[in-house]
């Protein structure tokens, strides 16, 4: 009888534990202008800017996904990081979510080069007569290169339109390129799916990043309280177990 009472003691501080982390955190984030410092992109045309300046577009972020703000530059931008790209951001396409992402950046999206010639990865996604903007040749028919973005640039070929893919090539060397592509030069762009993080959104007016169990996923949370909470409980048990050998005795 002994035993049964003290492990129900032991799971109702689980369960009470469960609640009441859900509940600060509730009350913190409602009440403070802390976040996760990750922030959702709420509109289809945020672009990451290599400076706080609208011109400097380096490609498009995938709306539904999260950037990682780093700081307050000034009323227009904030600092953030996006995979291993550290840039800017306006302000005004994305809002503060409360807990932390799972997985926040788009990533695995990958694309091939067409069939007929080889192609150029250039600086900038334009087609200058001196082709100063050339970082590398990439061979016909390369495969998977990696797709971070698309953007808006030159109509390198009449009637194929004007967009142009960020990516990252590696030639044979092991070196690494990240540049523009003409897309209608590619094909087989992987699907790109929107994500499926359902996280709450928090309205601020002033950031202070806080890295802080309290905004972890809920689940993540209840998992790290339930794995703390075993040692615990085997502790009880044990003594429970010697206390009735002793009462034996």
């Amino acid at each position: 009888m002994k035993r049964f009472f003290t492990i129900t003691v032991v799971l109702l501080f689980v369960f009470l534990s469960v609640f009441v982390v859900k509940s600060t955190q509730t009350k913190i984030v409602s009440t403070t202008a802390s976040t996760s410092s990750y922030a959702k992109i709420l509109t289809n045309d945020c672009y990451l800017l290599e400076s706080p300046n609208e011109s400097s577009h380096l490609f498009l972020l995938e709306q539904s996904y999260f950037v990682k703000v780093v700081d307050i530059y000034d009323n227009v931008f904030y600092k953030i990081k996006y995979l291993e790209f550290d840039g800017y951001i306006e302000k005004s396409k994305v809002s503060f979510v409360e807990e932390y992402p799972k997985e926040p950046f788009l990533t695995g999206i990958t694309f091939d080069i067409y069939d007929l010639a080889n192609v150029c990865m250039r600086s900038t996604p334009k087609t200058i007569p001196t082709d100063s903007n050339i970082l590398c040749t990439i061979n016909v028919s390369t495969k998977d290169l990696t797709y971070y973005g698309k953007c808006v640039g030159d109509e390198a070929m009449a009637g194929l339109g004007n967009v142009w893919y960020y990516a990252a090539y590696q030639d044979e060397n092991g070196k690494v390129y990240k540049g523009y592509i003409y897309s209608p030069l590619t094909r087989n762009l992987s699907a790109i799916a929107s994500s499926t993080e359902n996280l709450s959104l928090v309205n601020v007016t002033n950031f202070v990043p806080v890295d802080n169990l309290l905004y972890l996923n809920l689940s993540t949370k209840n998992l790290l309280i339930v794995i703390t909470t075993i040692p615990t409980l085997f502790i009880v048990l044990l003594l429970t177990k010697n206390s009735k050998k002793f009462e034996d005795n």
